[in-house]
């Protein structure tokens, strides 16, 4: 059975959603609210961050649009191996595109399907709702536009991210558990891209992301010969503000082993792109194993957010698009496919979700102890993370562990219930001194 479905967002997330919806003879139309066209800049605060999709994500998309992958990489983005660049094993394969890529790649993909109709500049009002006539729910049967067009749907699909204005909408109609930290309880990225001369790309660094005392590095390659390197501090740390003046970030950006070739190998091409990323937050309509209310579904930054330090948003919202279109397949009953759904996207990323808030608030609970100066002390499974990120380099069941849960290949205790793999992480770490630079260091370079 094929069903008219209303997709509010066209990004990334929205538009994955439309393709694969549309892929299985389903009628889609996609609201964008932003008249800009896709490669423009946009009113998304983490537009010009890096976006990357992980192996986990990658592998959905190359099984459900294959094309898409393809006009990725036709467009300059660049695939890449966590662990070797040599490897034949494309378990840890990775694709890294800016978000204009990523988006101008898939427009031209819905641009040419034939169930998928886009339109920008199109905000949506108000949801279309009726009584469920079963005594449950309240169903959505589709929207109302800011021209006060009503758009009639078997399924209103919300990609509209984390700011989306549909929770809003739904009013007194249902019960959404939030779980947003405070706006002060979060981090901000200052991020620079390079490229070199010849259009090369540096030696990669060991890992990606590290943590240091106040401070966390990401080291990322981007498409068409570029690569961008990101400095993470809590939103709370105010001294680390003055990191938006280019030549505060490249101080203190020399002080980090893991981007100094990073540095040196080219030259920037853009400023110091500020941006406070997004809590980890989740929004759910189901409560007590019942919808509130039916006819609607969420994928992407709607749905929940991660730290993008952990660059598990895009990824996210491909394995959601692909679990939808499993749901949809299911069920037709509009309150069952919503619990279908939102069932199988949290048996497959609560896990995820879960190590994120807990990550984040112990490391903002560090960073904010260092700056009161005092010294952290936290629980036995905070000792445990930060063991393996010490030791994942220094032995390779650590690493293989550690591996599987960047890539979102393995739920972390799933991973860090291996034999052996913590208490070999905890001893290898135990001699280990603490990764320089210190925050005394930070200080003095950020003063000068």
């Amino acid at each position: 059975m094929t069903v008219d479905v209303v997709v509010l967002g066209a990004g990334p997330a929205g538009l994955a959603a439309a393709l694969f919806l549309s892929a299985d003879g389903h009628r889609v139309t996609v609201l964008e609210r932003d008249g800009a066209e896709p490669g423009q800049s946009r009113a998304v605060s983490h537009f010009r961050q890096p976006h990357v999709l992980l192996p986990r994500g990658l592998a959905v998309l190359k099984r459900r649009l294959p094309e898409a992958v393809a006009a990725i990489e036709a467009a300059g983005g660049h695939r890449w191996h966590l662990l070797s660049r040599d490897t034949l094993d494309d378990r840890y394969e990775f694709l890294s595109a800016r978000r204009q890529v990523l988006e101008s790649a898939l427009t031209g993909l819905a641009d040419r399907a034939p169930h998928v109709e886009v339109q920008r500049g199109v905000g949506v009002s108000g949801l279309l709702t009726r009584d469920s006539g079963t005594g449950g729910a309240p169903l959505v049967h589709g929207v109302t536009t800011d021209c006060g067009e009503r758009l009639e749907a078997g399924l209103v699909v919300d990609a509209g991210g984390g700011g989306s204005p549909v929770g809003a909408m739904l009013g007194d109609l249902q019960h959404v558990t939030d779980t947003a930290l405070p706006p002060d309880a979060g981090f901000d990225f200052y991020t620079r891209y390079f490229r070199s001369p010849d259009g090369t790309l540096p030696p990669r660094p060991a890992w990606p992301l590290e943590h240091y005392d106040s401070v966390s590095t990401l080291a990322l390659p981007s498409d068409n010969g570029a690569w961008s390197l990101t400095l993470v501090v809590s939103r709370r740390d105010w001294v680390m503000r003055s990191l938006y003046e280019e030549h505060v970030w490249d101080r203190t950006a020399a002080l980090f082993p893991a981007l100094t070739e990073w540095v040196g190998y080219g030259r920037p091409v853009t400023g110091v792109l500020a941006t406070a990323g997004p809590g980890t937050r989740r929004r759910s309509v189901v409560r007590g194993g019942r919808p509130s209310v039916t006819g609607l579904v969420s994928v992407g930054d709607a749905w929940g957010t991660t730290n993008p330090e952990f660059c598990q948003g895009l990824s996210m919202a491909l394995i959601q698009a692909e679990l939808l279109c499993e749901a949809v397949r299911a069920e037709r009953d509009p309150a069952r496919l919503v619990l279908a759904y939102e069932s199988a996207a949290q048996e497959a990323l609560g896990p995820f979700y879960a190590t994120s808030r807990f990550w984040e608030q112990n490391r903002l609970a560090e960073i904010y102890a260092a700056i009161r100066g005092r010294r952290f002390h936290g629980g036995p499974d905070w000792t445990a993370v930060m063991a393996m990120e010490a030791a994942k380099l220094a032995d390779p069941d650590v690493l293989t562990a550690i591996s599987d849960i960047g890539s979102m290949l393995a739920a972390p205790v799933e991973a860090m219930s291996r034999p052996e793999v913590v208490s070999k992480a905890l001893s290898l770490a135990a001699g280990s001194p603490a990764p320089a630079p210190t925050r005394a260091t930070l200080l003095s370079t950020l003063s000068r």
